[in-house]
């Protein structure tokens, strides 16, 4: 009763309604979990960030599963995010899941999708994370969060790259890979009991500790540039001058919230429409901006560091997250 290239045609719109479903699910999941607030690019050309990039170049053409570690707020999220840009999956899906934030009665589920089934029939499916992210990238972050039992349940899953979603009678193979964030002591957590080892020793294969801001504090100008003119567009009122002696306050400030810290001061800045008195340029001088002074603002903070190290340049190398070597170079270029 029906033509061959109707049975065709009646196929090719079922998929194309599974991909538009799948397009439509992850970005309703995106903007749920807000994971807007992760997107950009890894900034910087400090020397610790130049060797993150360098891993990141050396291991994107390969499904290795990578751990990002660090302080929070240090851009594990962004890293994860470049990561999967500069790889060969690229034009398929990046999936944040936060461990931290999906109820553990529920994570199950978001993952692994459900068939209900009535009368030995299905009638009722629902594709997990697993399913959407196919092809492309799953991130976990926060995984140390993650309950136990689904940790055990997540290690099959990585070794076998196949799921059964709850409910259905088959297995369904995946072609994904993995990523994983932590903050937290994962090597404590093991020793604790509250993380399985074998599934910590699954997903360390590449560790990539992502510096605190202090540790790159360099880059301070550029991402201070980029926050200022993204959130004054946002926001819709004009930028704050970024001058020298602004620039230089931030440079010296310790930012134990990290690259977010500097994020949610310039916001609140520009909503006050000023800096906070600790950071804000009380001088009549120059306000022309301040971003091409980098080399004086590195000086400064450089010398600034050395002087509170009594001369120490090992030291000061230390604190600053740099080699010696950098600091007898630069010592040398300005005559010190």
């Amino acid at each position: 009763p029906f033509r061959s290239n109707q049975i065709l045609n009646a196929v090719a719109r079922s998929i194309d309604r599974l991909h538009l479903q799948r397009e439509n699910y992850l970005l309703k999941y995106e903007l749920s979990a807000e994971a807007n607030a992760g997107r950009g690019r890894l900034l910087g050309n400090s020397p610790r960030i130049a060797e993150v990039r360098d891993t990141l170049t050396k291991v994107a053409p390969l499904p290795t599963s990578v751990l990002f570690t660090g302080d929070t707020g240090t851009g594990k999220e962004i890293a994860a995010r470049t990561l999967h840009a500069m790889s060969d999956r690229a034009a398929k899906p990046f999936v944040p899941v936060n461990c931290a934030t999906v109820s553990p009665d529920a994570i199950a589920n978001e993952l692994f999708g459900h068939v209900h089934s009535e009368g030995g029939k299905a009638h009722e499916r629902k594709d997990g994370l697993l399913l959407y992210a196919n092809g492309g990238t799953l991130f976990f972050d926060e995984i140390a969060e993650m309950p136990l039992p689904l940790q055990a349940t997540l290690l099959r899953v990585i070794e076998e790259m196949r799921i059964r979603p709850f409910g259905s009678q088959r297995e369904v193979p995946l072609n994904l890979r993995f990523m994983f964030a932590s903050n937290a002591d994962l090597p404590g957590a093991v020793e604790l009991g509250k993380f399985r080892k074998d599934l910590y020793h699954r997903i360390n294969v590449l560790n990539i500790r992502m510096p605190t801001l202090r540790e790159r504090i360099s880059d301070l100008p550029e991402l201070a540039s980029m926050f200022m003119k993204k959130i004054s567009g946002e926001l819709r009122v004009p930028p704050l001058p970024l001058t020298e002696q602004v620039l230089l306050k931030l440079s010296c400030y310790d930012w134990p919230g990290n690259v977010r810290e500097l994020r949610n001061l310039i916001e609140r800045s520009l909503i006050l429409g000023e800096f906070p008195p600790e950071f804000a340029d009380h001088g009549d001088g120059d306000e022309d901006e301040a971003i091409d002074s980098l080399q004086a603002v590195e000086r400064r903070h450089i010398l600034t560091v050395l002087d509170a190290c009594g001369g120490n340049r090992a030291e000061a190398a230390r604190r600053l997250g740099v080699s010696r070597k950098t600091i007898d170079r630069k010592c040398a270029m300005w005559d010190v």
